[in-house]
């Protein structure tokens, strides 16, 4: 699933930091929410360190890893500057559910793929305007809210390819998040799954797995 997990992976992946990338399946999700040792909010994603101990809530998670991959920054204005672009992308968080799995219900789909869009445009009107001229939200070098943003934005251009069309910056801003070799790597080698962004989509029929890099 490419969902709240999936900034979490690519920082992981740049950071060249090993990890364990393990998935469920739908029918294994209630046994495992009730393991409270596993999630103890009875939600996903949550992360096991090698000592064992379990961190939780998705933007908890994306902190603490882009603190170990340097991608956090140490002044407190940067820091909340950054916190500022990822609570961005939160907002845009709707498409996760269009992405992956939104069912076959009536017209629910195309309803909610169709109220989406048009909010999109007001949230890239902000994102463009605060990027500016500068390479990255982080300005010369991306920080979290960098990747936090870029899988909303991959994510609804991989729904509806032409919704940035109209914002010369981000489709700036993507590019030069593309271009980076870690990044790059990390989304030509994840999973490409049939359906993607369509009612019903295949993402969720996946085989369950556990993905290990070790660079």
């Amino acid at each position: 699933m490419r969902a709240r997990a999936e900034p979490i992976r690519m920082i992981l992946y740049y950071g060249n930091i090993a990890y364990n990338d393990v998935t469920i399946s739908f029918s294994e999700w209630p046994e495992h929410k009730a393991k409270l040792d596993i999630c103890p909010f009875g939600q996903l994603p949550t992360l096991q360190l090698s000592s064992g101990e379990i961190i939780a809530q998705s933007g908890t998670i994306l902190r603490f890893v882009a603190k170990l991959a340097g991608l956090y920054p140490s002044d407190p204005l940067e820091a909340a500057r950054a916190d500022m672009v990822h609570e961005m992308a939160n907002d845009m968080n709707a498409i996760n559910a269009i992405l992956n799995f939104w069912p076959c219900l009536g017209d629910a789909f195309e309803q909610n793929r169709t109220n989406y869009f048009i909010n999109f445009v007001k949230h890239a009107s902000y994102a463009e305007t605060l990027l500016g001229d500068k390479y990255y939200f982080g300005g010369s070098q991306p920080n979290y809210g960098d990747f936090s943003l870029y899988h909303v934005m991959n994510a609804s251009v991989s729904v509806e390819p032409a919704c940035l069309n109209a914002f010369p910056k981000l489709l700036r801003w993507m590019e030069a998040m593309y271009n980076m070799p870690r990044v790059r790597q990390y989304l030509e080698m994840r999973n490409n799954v049939g359906n993607l962004g369509m009612c019903g989509s295949l993402i969720q029929t996946l085989v369950p797995m556990t993905m290990k890099h070790v660079d």
